[in-house]
């Protein structure tokens, strides 16, 4: 089972990539509220983009 997931590694790291991404949405939303800090929305975005950037590298070099 364990296989089959990282075998496909790069769909795993943009399903990552795009789950930070709603997470950092979430966050920023909250932090419009006051209710959290705009800085880890950002980190939370940079983390995002950089799954993705490394799950198309990934895709782009895979055999």
């Amino acid at each position: 089972m364990v296989q089959t997931v990282l075998s496909n590694l790069p769909a795993l790291l943009f399903t990552l990539a795009l789950g930070a991404a709603l997470l950092g949405l979430l966050v920023w939303a909250l932090a419009a509220q006051g209710a959290a800090s705009k800085r880890t929305a950002q980190v939370l975005w940079a983390l995002a983009a950089g799954l993705g950037l490394v799950g198309l590298i990934r895709l782009v070099v895979a055999p």
